[in-house]
């Protein structure tokens, strides 16, 4: 939580923080769902492993967090948030989980829209940690499983 704390104690980064943490996610969800469309007009049919490992990915970890139901660092800790969220469900991360699998779609679609992924993956998991909602082991764990999803399908 060392470095929830520098950003505490720097104000001057509390608002490109959350302007970051609140972003970063949804350029992922456009890049995502704003290439889906594209890839079923051309008649692709990538189109189905592109949709298909992420919305696996989603529904399994979502069912493993309900059932670990982890507390955040601000339920137990003496830790403020940068924003408000709700208790629990804080392992893994579901934002870095879902960014990292979403990349590596990207990265079988065109590795340049995989590399913009892979940017704002790292903001994103950066972020989760700065914003204070989110363990280090959280994260980490978000993006092993993302990777863990994705990656075999890049070599469909």
């Amino acid at each position: 939580m060392k470095i929830h704390n520098f950003v505490m104690k720097h104000k001057k980064l509390h608002k490109p923080v959350i302007f970051l943490n609140d972003k970063a996610p949804k350029v992922m969800m456009v890049l995502f769902y704003g290439l889906m469309p594209i890839l079923v007009v051309m008649r692709d049919i990538r189109v189905i492993a592109f949709a298909a490992c992420p919305l696996i990915e989603l529904t399994l970890v979502t069912k493993f967090r309900d059932k670990v139901d982890r507390p955040r660092p601000f339920d137990v800790l003496d830790v403020t948030p940068l924003e408000s969220h709700s208790s629990g469900h804080s392992f893994p991360s579901l934002h870095c989980s879902s960014s990292f699998v979403i990349t590596t779609s990207l990265f079988y679609i065109n590795p340049y829209l995989g590399i913009i992924g892979l940017i704002v993956s790292i903001v994103v998991a950066v972020t989760r940690l700065l914003v204070g909602v989110h363990y280090p082991l959280d994260v980490l764990t978000g993006i092993l499983i993302g990777l863990a999803f994705g990656i075999p399908y890049l070599f469909l």
